[in-house]
């Protein structure tokens, strides 16, 4: 069974803030096969989904549908795109390990929403299992 284990918040920039309007909402799904599902949550679009073609090429996956989904390249310019992403990554997220890739995406503003510490039911041992 598959799981949410990382989301983005896809959004329009604050020229003068540190906020943002999100327009997008993708989550990672994964389980016997990752697949990243963006919902809209503005206007009459319709969800989109992306299938990496390995847990290797997660990020690259979110890149492509990023830059189809927006309609301009995320990656290949200082200037500013107007466009902060909101990432937040689940502790066993296959993602974790693309993190340094988030950097490079030039010209966006990005903002890492590390874990602090989780509590998750062990269904196995029957109690609740705290990590920091």
């Amino acid at each position: 069974m598959a799981s949410v284990s990382a989301v983005v918040l896809i959004g329009s920039s604050h020229q003068n803030d540190n906020g943002f309007s999100p327009e997008w909402i993708a989550e990672l799904w994964e389980g016997d096969r990752a697949t990243w599902v963006f919902r809209p949550q503005t206007g009459n679009r319709r969800v989109r989904r992306f299938h990496p073609a390995s847990t290797a090429k997660i990020f690259d996956a979110f890149r492509s549908a990023l830059v189809r989904i927006i309609g301009t390249p995320v990656d290949d310019a200082e200037e500013p795109r107007q466009l902060t992403l909101v990432v937040v990554i689940l502790d066993k997220s296959s993602l974790k390990a693309s993190l340094a890739k988030f950097k490079a995406l030039k010209g966006l503003d990005v903002h890492l929403a590390p874990t602090a510490w989780s509590r998750v039911w062990d269904g196995w041992r029957g109690k609740w299992k705290l990590e920091e």
